[in-house]
């Protein structure tokens, strides 16, 4: 689908495309460079990746998806009747592929969480979501957002003491289709991007793309917003774990018992194994800690790049015409390629392992960042979808007549 302007009300829209491509660029910097550091007196922090990326980075993937599907069905006037159940049926070819090329990515020697069999898993939830209008979706991710942690909490020592989840690793792959009892806990709770939680996310997006965010206001009022929510969620978490001599003893204990201080383990989201067995759980913002805060926190960061990337994109529009539009082909044409380049660069990390295993880790990230932008440079000049992304878009639309 040839690209359209960043104001325009339907196709393709700019700013979304940049954000997914700042989404996938850090999901990139989480699964090459290390989270967490120790300085020359042996003292361990929190990188720069872990500040920025972590958690925050898969979060906006997932909730772009969501904001992909409103937009896939009818943004601001989602689809009726024959369209809607359409639409459905492409949704749900399209999070059978996912989930297909998910399977063979965990197969993969990457050492990473691969998202793509989750991500088709919110995709056949996130179909039942679709007919509903903005104000629904809204408060069905509030809702979400602020109750699954809840159930969360309450069956997590549950699937973890009578189901195996830990077989699954951390990338669910074809043979575990032979544990589904496993999977399913995996999938759903005990995995690294709960599906329990993490609806929450892509009915978020499926309320965002229902918006119209072409208009200036509202891309301003998603950044605005979202940087307030992420802000008081961190700061919140913050000051009551600062404030609290029995947090701050619980916590401190159990993620140095894990090997990492608590100022790098809340930041990294590392070191927090046992957390969840604790009260104080519920005010953690930590990255993948599916704590409501944190829950918050990568929520309103979404919210706000999308806004940011939007407003970007039209000022630039604006005030340079195409050539503004041009300025952000690296990043959108990647963000509109994200499945073919997140699949692309796991298996280039897994076959050219031996290559890379020497190399500088920035230096090697540098490297996927270069060939990602390229990649995108090239499918904008020459007007086309990614591999993937082309081969999922023709079998979901013949698969809907």
């Amino acid at each position: 689908m040839p690209s359209q302007s960043a104001s325009a009300p339907a196709g393709r829209i700019a700013g979304v495309d940049v954000a997914r491509g700042l989404a996938l660029l850090g999901m990139m910097a989480t699964h090459i460079l290390p989270l967490t550091r120790a300085d020359d007196s042996g003292a361990v922090h929190a990188t720069w990746t872990a500040t920025l990326f972590a958690g925050t980075s898969s979060a906006l993937f997932a909730i772009l998806a969501g904001v992909g599907l409103a937009l896939l069905t009818g943004g601001s006037r989602p689809h009726t009747g024959t369209r809607l159940r359409s639409g459905r049926r492409s949704v749900l070819i399209r999070a059978v592929l996912i989930t297909v090329i998910g399977l063979g990515c965990g197969a993969l020697n990457t050492n990473v969480a691969v998202i793509l069999v989750h991500y088709g898993v919110l995709f056949l939830i996130a179909s039942v979501f679709l007919g509903l209008r903005w104000r629904t979706l809204w408060f069905s991710a509030i809702g979400w957002l602020l109750l699954s942690p809840v159930l969360w909490y309450l069956l997590f020592p549950l699937a973890t003491s009578r189901i195996s989840p830990a077989t699954v690793g951390p990338s669910p792959g074809l043979t575990d289709l032979l544990r589904p009892a496993s999977l399913a806990a995996d999938l759903f709770i005990t995995g690294y991007y709960p599906v329990l939680v993490w609806t929450g996310f892509i009915v978020l997006g499926l309320a965002l793309g229902r918006c119209r965010i072409s208009l200036p206001p509202v891309a301003l009022a998603f950044t605005v917003g979202g940087a307030s929510l992420a802000w008081a969620a961190r700061e919140l978490s913050d000051r009551v774990i600062g404030a609290n001599d029995e947090a701050l003893r619980t916590l401190t204990a159990i993620t140095e018992g894990n090997g990492l201080p608590l100022d790098a383990a809340l930041l990294s989201g590392h070191g927090l194994a046992g957390v969840e067995g604790t009260p104080w759980w519920f005010v953690l913002s930590a990255p993948h800690s599916s704590a409501p805060l944190d829950l918050l926190h990568v929520a309103g960061t979404a919210i706000a790049v999308l806004g940011a990337c939007q407003l970007l994109a039209m000022a630039l529009s604006a005030l340079l015409g195409l050539a503004g539009e041009a300025l952000l082909w690296p990043l959108s044409g990647a963000g509109s390629a994200t499945l073919t380049l997140y699949a692309g660069h796991l298996v280039a990390l897994d076959a050219l392992s031996t290559v890379t295993a020497g190399m500088p880790r920035l230096g090697l990230y540098l490297y996927f960042v270069v060939g990602s932008l390229l990649v995108g440079i090239g499918l904008k000049w020459a007007g086309r979808r990614g591999p993937l992304e082309a081969g999922v878009h023709a079998l979901a639309r013949s698969g809907t007549g």
